[in-house]
């Protein structure tokens, strides 16, 4: 355990990942041999510092909880973390704490067909087993998938939506798992009905580390901060234009251009051309990215949009999953294409743009990364080997409909740096009403940013948002991964803050400086009120370049050693003759 106060310790996990392909089957050493799996959610239910992973089977009525491994297969089931329904098709998955215990609670998500709303259960975990539940007692019934932030600051998770009579509220939960949710009102600044797929984010927008609310509404988006004791709106952006006509563009974030600030990023389409709107939070202004969306075949794909195109699971909504796979800094996304009703996963890989008059970003298509696994519906990242890069999780749709699970490594030959933050809940530690809970749960909200010296002098930043989403299957993971290119330096300073209490005005920060390159930092903000104690852990992964510059370096010293072990050998032979020859001089004054 290593506090603020006390002198700083490392933990070395030392491993080596050589390869020379982009991408590596691996869906046997992950899965073993079931693969009937739709990834739902991810999270650490175990408590023991690897991911593991939610799955839906049986065409949505089972819920089983993968547990992870450090050895294959990496993910396995356990009978004691799975939930079984006559009736219900969960449509969401959301792990985290309700109750304040410190333990993983998950809630889910049905879909009533009768009255057209969303039945809200959670199932209460105690890190062995969950309880299932009654799918005939719905906790809540609203009209949106809920979103899950932490209204109040204090590290118990809460739910933001429409209730069933389409008003928004916000529903905060207990430290205990008996009270029912207390539904507050929000306030009437705004009575726009959300829109439906509902796309709304508890995210970090104004840079001061403590995380706002994006709300997408039937007409704009809107931002809402904490001011004053109260969540109130703070800004309307119109909607980019040639928004698709069906309301399923999902927004996303991320830092697009690597300048220390978050841009959205919205799926558009003008007739068959296919878009990137990108707004900017400085400028104020949307900028379009276009998108080159024929193969090598000269074959063109589409954003699903048709009927016949969404008829499948994840295709709901058009959802861009963001993750930096090559480390370049630049973040990359994974999207669900369609051409003539036939699904594939694509790797959008974001570079320079050559244009000088465009966006100073473009993204380009990596065709050939899956061609052996085609008719794709998912695709997101996640780090099966806990060794800092980015994988690819996958999902086929096969005859029936069924799904089938893939997993492929990432086995990128660009030997970059990066730094691996997970800021679990700090509700509790040593004092949990279980036991002792080394690793927390997840906690929407945490908010971080870092800066960097690169080779050429400059500064590097960027920042993120952990667990900003967790509607329609957002697959979010329960941690941040930034690319730190080829820059080998020390982290200058990493910075982050959590979600502050209604009657605060500033963010509960924290900075750690000097973080080392290849290395991942697990921040556990307890207690939640005094940064200077919160509880921190670091553990190193070197890298190739790490392993070649310490060989080297030994080597350079092994050299410098050795041309000083002659010379000192070589003066010691010239002390010898000098000697000698003193000894056979004739001594006039001994006469």
């Amino acid at each position: 355990m290593l506090k603020r106060n006390e002198a700083p310790y490392f933990i070395v996990v030392f491993s080596l990942f050589l390869c020379n392909v982009s991408s590596v089957n691996i869906t046997n050493q992950v899965f073993g041999d079931s693969k009937d799996y739709s990834p739902a959610a991810f999270g650490d239910f175990n408590s023991d510092k690897l991911i593991d992973m939610f799955v839906l089977q049986d065409d949505g009525k089972t819920l089983q909880v993968l547990i992870a491994y450090a050895e294959e297969p990496y993910l396995r089931k356990d009978v004691l973390l799975k939930c079984t329904y006559k009736n219900m098709k969960i449509k969401s998955v959301v792990p985290s704490d309700f109750d304040g215990n410190g333990a993983m609670d998950v809630m889910i998500v049905s879909f009533d067909k009768e009255d057209r709303k969303y039945n809200i259960f959670v199932l209460w975990g105690n890190l062995t087993h969950i309880d299932c539940g009654d799918e005939n007692d719905p906790l809540l019934k609203m009209n949106t998938q809920p979103l899950i932030l932490d209204y109040n600051g204090d590290m118990i998770s809460d739910i933001f939506g429409e209730d069933d009579n389409g008003l928004r509220n916000f529903w905060t939960f207990h430290n205990n798992a008996v009270t029912s949710p207390t539904k507050i009102p929000m306030l009437n600044e705004s009575n726009v009905p959300l829109r439906l797929p509902s796309s709304n984010a508890f995210i970090d927008l104004d840079n001061d580390l403590g995380a706002d609310i994006w709300i997408t509404t039937d007409k704009a988006f809107e931002v809402w901060t904490l001011n004053n004791g109260a969540w109130r709106l703070n800004e309307t952006i119109e909607y980019p234009h040639d928004m698709l006509p069906d309301k399923r563009s999902q927004s996303s974030f991320a830092d697009v251009n690597l300048d220390g600030t978050l841009e959205v990023i919205v799926p558009v389409m003008n007739k068959k051309n296919c878009n990137l709107a990108i707004y900017d939070f400085e400028t104020k202004l949307w900028s379009y990215i276009p998108l080159n969306l024929k193969d090598s075949k000269e074959k063109s794909w589409y954003f699903p949009t048709d009927s016949t195109d969404i008829h499948h699971r994840y295709l709901d909504t058009i959802t861009l999953r963001v993750g930096d796979y090559n480390l370049d800094g630049y973040p990359d996304i994974l999207v669900t294409l369609v051409s003539e009703s036939k699904p594939r996963i694509t790797l959008l890989e974001n570079t320079a743009s050559p244009d000088h008059d465009a966006y100073e970003r473009v993204f380009v298509p990596q065709w050939g990364k899956f061609d052996d696994f085609g008719d794709s519906v998912m695709g997101t990242f996640f780090d099966f080997q806990e060794d800092g890069s980015l994988d690819f999780l996958l999902v086929q749709v096969l005859a029936g409909p069924t799904y089938k699970v893939g997993a492929y490594k990432n086995a990128m030959e660009y030997d970059a740096m990066f730094v691996k933050v997970l800021v679990p809940s700090g509700r509790c530690y040593s004092d949990c009403p279980l036991k002792n809970i080394p690793y927390g749960t997840n906690q929407p909200g945490p908010a971080i940013t870092y800066s960097i010296v690169t080779a050429d002098g400059d500064i590097q930043r960027s920042v993120s948002t952990q667990l900003s989403q967790t509607a329609h299957f957002a697959l979010q993971l329960p941690y941040t991964i930034f690319g730190l290119g080829r820059n080998y330096n020390f982290v200058e300073v990493l910075k982050l803050g959590i979600p502050r209490e209604l009657n605060m005005s500033k963010t509960i920060t924290s900075s750690f400086p000097q973080i080392i390159p290849n290395s991942q930092l697990i921040v556990i903000p307890y207690p939640t009120n005094n940064p200077d104690h919160w509880v921190s852990k670091l553990y190193i992964q070197p890298s190739k370049a790490m392993i070649m510059t310490g060989g080297a370096l030994v080597g350079t010293c092994l050299f410098v050693a050795a041309i000083i072990a002659v010379l000192h050998h070589r003066e010691k032979k010239q002390d010898y003759r000098e000697k000698q020859q003193d000894s056979h001089k004739f001594h006039f004054d001994a006469m």
